[in-house]
């Protein structure tokens, strides 16, 4: 039997059994059932650690005990209740490169080298927030803490605005173009924030990650789960690699949100409320020309 015959038949096999973990073992690699998802795993050295997603995909490293023994796994895996015949042909594809010892030996040392190219190859059709826009976000929550305010992060639990304080809301945006203050509002609702903060930044070796962010905030006694809550509703989950990826903050300005900044909301129409028929409206805002207080970056 071929691998890909293998792997849809022991899917065929998880998908009817009521056990919530299953491992069936073959000569290089697992057939894995685990935390509602199943797909297959091989191991890799202890101290290589991996949490990655693509769509309904989840490639992770995790510790099991199998057969008595300790094993660090490197896991494909999925949730997706429908396409597990076309999952099983990814698998096969993945466990082709652990027969070839050569293959094998590179993803073992470097196992996020394969999935760039898996992701490359099926279009990279990611959707989580672009990197600098949750900076942006974690640096005006730190920024709003420092100054004492009573502040939550709503943004990731699809808030209409990011940052809610008792004495106003914040929408943030954020952009790395060297030039121009273009900002894209997402919906009617986006703009009912009191305050704006906008933020330029630029790729840089050095600057702020995600990571950095974490432990900064973690620092004002803000709570680490309540962090990775809100990361990992923005796919960014403790261990992903993105997470490492380093902007440098050149320019930071807030503008109060008042009756005179340009804006669309719900009260610009008549009985305040969209035209029947329009259910949401996207817009760009050109934000050059608006004052705006500079606030020195320093301050972050």
């Amino acid at each position: 039997m071929d691998t890909f015959q293998k792997i849809k038949e022991v899917f065929a096999y998880f998908r009817t059994s009521s056990k919530r973990s299953i491992a069936f073992e073959e000569q290089y690699y697992w057939l894995v059932k685990t935390d509602g998802k199943q797909g297959v795993a091989i191991e890799i050295p202890k101290g290589k650690h991996v949490n990655e997603r693509f769509s309904n995909i989840h490639y992770y490293t995790k510790e099991y005990i199998l057969s008595g023994e300790e094993r660090n796994l490197l896991v494909l895996a999925s949730d997706h209740s429908k396409y597990y015949n076309e999952f099983a042909i990814i698998c096969a594809g993945f466990l082709e490169k652990v027969l070839d010892a050569e293959s094998y030996q590179e993803i073992q040392q470097s196992p996020l080298t394969w999935w760039h190219a898996m992701k490359e190859l099926m279009g990279n059709a990611n959707v989580e927030k672009t990197t600098y826009s949750v900076i942006a976000e974690m640096l005006g929550y730190y920024y709003l803490l420092k100054q004492g305010k009573d502040v939550s992060w709503v943004g990731p639990m699809d808030g209409t605005v990011d940052l809610n304080c008792t004495d106003g809301s914040f929408e943030v945006k954020s952009t790395v173009a060297r030039y121009g203050s273009q900002i894209t509002v997402n919906s009617q609702y986006q703009l009912k924030a009191n305050y704006l903060l906008f933020f330029r930044f630029e790729p840089a070796v050095n600057g702020f990650s995600i990571q950095d962010m974490v432990i900064k905030l973690v620092e004002l006694n803000v709570q680490e789960s309540e962090i990775e809550f809100a990361l990992g509703k923005l796919n960014y989950p403790e261990g992903s690699e993105i997470r490492s990826k380093k902007y440098q903050l050149l320019e930071v300005k807030k503008f109060e949100i008042d009756e005179h900044f340009p804006k669309i909301v719900p009260e610009s129409f008549r009985g305040g409320q969209l035209p029947k028929h329009i259910s949401g409206i996207v817009y760009k805002l050109d934000l050059d020309g608006l004052g705006g207080e500079a606030i020195d970056i320093r301050e972050f």
